[in-house]
């Protein structure tokens, strides 16, 4: 039995996609949102890493 979706379908046309490729459409949405909380958490960590140490460097200095 092939279970592969046929996704030949566009938000652009009158039909509804089916359920399955709904399904497919959604779970690649999901993904994409995943990947791109994982990317801006990552960016945001990066940046608190960053002022944490130019402002560790400056007390160092005692320039604050």
């Amino acid at each position: 039995m092939d279970t592969k979706v046929d996704m030949t379908y566009s938000f652009l046309w009158d039909d509804e996609p089916t359920d399955e490729q709904l399904q497919v459409i959604m779970q690649e949405v999901a993904e994409e949102a995943r990947i791109g909380r994982q990317k801006v958490a990552k960016e945001i960590i990066e940046k608190i890493e960053n002022e944490y140490h130019r402002i560790f460097s400056l007390q160092k200095q005692k320039i604050i």
